[in-house]
């Protein structure tokens, strides 16, 4: 059975869609099966995985208001990974659902039609604390929590944890937080230092990965030519990062 984990902060630009992805291929290189799930419109998770968002006839908009099964959308990439899409079709989802019955569970319903089916489903969540983030998080075992090493994602992410213990009291009893990611770390900055240092002096109570993801051009260039990280000429040393989370959480589970 599947380890659910959601990706999320409504914070935009910390990482989310870049940590997915190069999570799952680095989790799939480790012999692991992986299914990604993209909750965010905007259809960056489908695209760098190598689909063009808006050239689908359907998506997971279709299983979560029109009840489609999730096997008639997966896709395979051509990293190892599956995918369960969106584009902009998702966006109209909220409000579509807004009068539903169980509308915070519909994508625990999709997860489970397919939890026995991988070692790992990542859910990349939209930068928003709407429904659909719920639904990410009420389905969700653990949440990672992306935080750019910068002091205006430390105030985000509080307001992250608020609706985290509010979705553990009425939606998911069992969920817990896996640890914060530090992402775009610059090691030149003494401001990066600073921040790594305030994420433990913050949420002394939440787990910080010690492996955090650098600053790297090298990352909007793969998410431009659809290619994991890995899979450039360049050592980038932000790639090690998810390599390490990847197996911490394969020992883990």
């Amino acid at each position: 059975m599947a380890a659910v984990i959601a990706l999320a902060n409504q914070k935009g630009g910390v990482g989310k869609t870049t940590s997915t992805y190069n999570l799952g291929v680095a989790l799939a290189d480790v012999g692991q099966k992986v299914l990604l799930l993209d909750l965010d419109p905007q259809g960056g998770l489908t695209y760098y995985s190598g689909f063009e968002p808006e050239e689908l006839g359907k998506t997971i908009y279709h299983c979560l208001v029109r009840n489609t099964s999730p096997q008639e959308i997966t896709l395979r990439n051509d990293y190892g990974v599956d995918l369960l899409p969106a584009n902009i079709d998702l966006s109209l989802a909220e409000f579509q659902l807004v009068t539903a019955p169980a509308r915070e569970r519909r994508i625990t319903r999709i997860v489970n039609a397919v939890r026995d089916d991988y070692d790992f489903i990542l859910i990349d969540c939209q930068p928003s604390l709407g429904l659909l983030t719920i639904n990410a998080l009420a389905a969700a075992d653990e949440v990672i929590i992306p935080v750019s090493c910068e002091f205006l994602s430390i105030r985000g992410t509080r307001a992250l944890l608020r609706l985290i213990a509010k979705v553990r009291g009425s939606l998911n009893s069992k969920l817990q937080i896996a640890g914060i990611l530090p992402t775009l770390f610059d090691t030149r900055t003494r401001h990066g230092r600073e921040v790594l240092a305030r994420l433990e002096q913050e949420f002394p109570q939440i787990p910080l990965y010690p492996h955090a993801v650098a600053r790297s051009i090298r990352f909007a260039e793969s998410a431009a030519s659809q290619k994991p990280i890995y899979d450039t000429k360049f050592q980038v040393p932000g790639a090690l990062a998810y390599r390490e989370l990847a197996r911490e959480l394969v020992r883990k589970k």
